[in-house]
């Protein structure tokens, strides 16, 4: 195997392709990456047994050919490399590497040994946007459960139903829920969200493609393919705790609230940042206190509609929250001081955060 590829394609692929690789295995095999030379075109391969990713760009191939090497460390010599292209041959199982002035002998593996890839998946299911996919995967994915014991919610619920394609994601707490139009077949995946790190964002107009079976899915987009394992559910019945009914409707700045629960929520206690709400007509008063640090009180202007009602809050959860919407002025609609509010964008309710309260005593 020979052949010489410029510097900024490999590197950005190889960037790309580790994220895959664990960071420790017992199977010291998924430490390394595939590299067939063939064509005009270069073939990159990794996984971690559950996702496959694979990647085609344009190589000048002197002579075809097949090698198994440690992706990471690949990596490390093309971006330290100052050279614009770099040159690459295959030798009595050693890797021979030219980068400019420096060269590299890279002790290589038998490529047979690279874990067996699944055949893709021939259902396609849907396509969209890597633009409109990134959106939806940026303002859920922070909400994915990390207590790996309960895993359907380790994952991504990517759901077609009602004719909307609906992401949702949950932690037991507070649940995140962004919905795009979509009139393709209805049916449910849980996708682990180190798939969605794998795709590359960089050009936003061009098209993804899903494709589905009961216990893979493929994904294909520009140069990358990528096969991975589904996530067993069921997922949680996330409807049943989305409230159809609202004691109170308050539209407040996005940044005014977001300055005044930072300013609060230093005197709040330090493992659960629990500050209370208290809605009324034309303003929310925050306030929080810890018998160690003291206490805190703020009002900030909103316009209210409802019953009055005071409520305890996770702050960073809400301040994670409002880091993901979009829009100046956000809505909180409430239902009580113990049950689930439901927070959106002003003028927009394809995306929705639903937080649970917290459960204290106040105090005066």
């Amino acid at each position: 195997m020979e052949f010489k590829i410029r510097r900024d394609v490999l590197a950005k692929t190889l960037g790309n392709i580790v994220k895959i690789i664990p960071p420790k295995s017992t199977y010291t095999i998924l430490q390394n990456i595939i590299i067939e030379a063939k064509g005009k075109n270069l073939m990159i391969q990794a996984t971690d047994l559950d996702i496959f990713i694979k990647k085609v760009i344009p190589a000048e191939v002197k002579k075809e050919g097949r090698v198994l090497i440690p992706g990471k460390k690949l990596l490390e010599i093309t971006r330290e490399a100052y050279i614009d292209d770099i040159g690459f041959k295959l030798k009595e199982l050693k890797l021979q590497i030219a980068a400019g002035n420096a060269y590299f002998n890279i002790p290589s593996l038998d490529s047979q040994e690279f874990p067996e890839v699944p055949k893709f998946p021939e259902k396609k299911w849907f396509e969209m946007n890597v633009g409109e996919i990134q959106e939806m995967v940026e303002s859920t994915t922070f909400m994915v459960a990390r207590d790996i014991s309960r895993r359907p919610m380790n994952g991504v619920l990517v759901q077609l139903k009602n004719k909307e394609l609906r992401m949702v994601t949950t932690d037991g707490a507070r649940l995140a829920m962004n919905k795009k139009d979509k009139k393709e077949t209805d049916g449910e995946l849980i996708i682990a969200t180190k798939v969605f790190d794998l795709i590359d964002y960089a050009k936003p107009e061009k098209k993804i493609e899903i494709f589905a079976e009961e216990r893979m899915m493929g994904i294909r987009f520009l140069d990358t393919s990528i096969i991975a394992r589904l996530i067993e559910g069921p997922y949680p019945n996330y409807e049943g705790v989305i409230p159809k009914e609202f004691s109170g409707k308050c539209v407040i700045e996005k940044d005014i609230l977001d300055g005044a629960l930072k300013r609060v929520s230093l005197v709040a206690s330090p493992h659960i940042k629990n500050v209370k709400l208290d809605f009324s007509e034309s303003k929310i008063i925050l306030s929080a206190s810890s018998p160690d640090i003291g206490e805190a009180k703020e009002d900030v202007p909103c316009v209210y509609e409802g019953e009055k009602v005071g409520v305890w809050f996770n702050a960073n959860f809400v301040l994670e929250t409002l880091r993901h919407v979009a829009s100046s002025d956000v809505v909180f609609q409430l239902t009580s001081e113990s049950t689930a509010a439901v927070i959106t964008s002003k003028g927009n309710d394809d995306l929705m955060y639903l937080l649970m309260p917290l459960r204290i005593d106040s105090w005066e």
